[in-house]
């Protein structure tokens, strides 16, 4: 019934009513007013707390799991486990990056 009602129009045309063209500029002024976010050697905090919040966690996890092998070992495992998703998730982002569209 919707594609029958709007047949003849063309789906990419820019809104006609006042009301929408009104709204899709007030969207557009908004998008470019929007701050660029926050960067931190190359990444943007939000990316930094999800690589190092991961490693914690993570690290935290192998620690408890390997506790019953004694505090020191539980410690190197903790430490391996915490580096190893840093170093996963910083490459993978830089990855990420590499394969995205230039800004």
């Amino acid at each position: 019934a919707y594609q029958r009602l709007n047949k003849k129009q063309d789906p990419y045309a820019l809104p006609s009513n006042p009301a929408a063209r009104a709204r899709q500029e007030k969207i557009r002024a908004r998008r470019a007013a929007r701050p660029a976010p926050r960067m931190r050697a190359g990444f943007t905090t939000r990316a930094l707390a999800w690589i190092f919040g991961g490693g914690a966690g993570v690290g935290l996890i192998a620690f408890s799991l390997a506790w019953p092998n004694g505090a020191t070992m539980a410690a190197y495992v903790g430490l391996a486990a915490a580096a190893a998703w840093i170093a996963l998730a910083y490459g993978l982002r830089l990855l990420g990056r590499r394969g995205a569209p230039p800004r």
